[in-house]
């Protein structure tokens, strides 16, 4: 079985890799999540399936592209292998105004350490700004 400390090596891979974004392009922090990623991974979305890393990887071409200053703070983590949680905050701007957008993932890993399954929530309309 996948040991706790291989899943928070894992889960902090992936959060250095996306808060590389400022500093790299969406194609090469994409490149970098596929590794943490199974090869047949499948995911869902606020509760939409989402088949493959193929997929995923068109709406992270949008979305590290329209938060180029993209940072996500991880502020809570709960593992229990071979399933982990985090509770996580996305910051940056879209068309100049700030975003700040919380939400959650749950994660499978498999034995060799990669996320076999995802399930990512949050706020959609978060990532858009909205005068009061």
């Amino acid at each position: 079985m996948i040991t706790r400390e291989a899943i928070a090596k894992a889960l902090r891979n992936l959060n250095e890799t996306e808060n590389a974004r400022p500093h790299t392009s969406v194609e090469e922090v994409s490149a970098g999540i596929d590794k943490i990623m199974a090869p047949d991974v499948e995911g869902w979305r606020n509760g939409a399936h989402v088949p493959d890393r193929a997929s995923e990887r068109e709406v992270e071409r949008r979305a590290f592209g329209a938060l180029a200053d993209y940072h996500r703070v991880v502020e809570r983590t709960i593992i229990d292998p071979p399933f982990a949680a985090t509770g996580w905050t996305i910051h940056g701007s879209f068309d100049g105004q700030p975003v700040s957008a919380p939400g959650s993932s749950q994660f499978e890993f498999n034995e060799e350490g990669r996320v076999q399954r995802y399930w990512m929530n949050f706020n959609p309309e978060d990532f858009f700004y909205r005068k009061g």
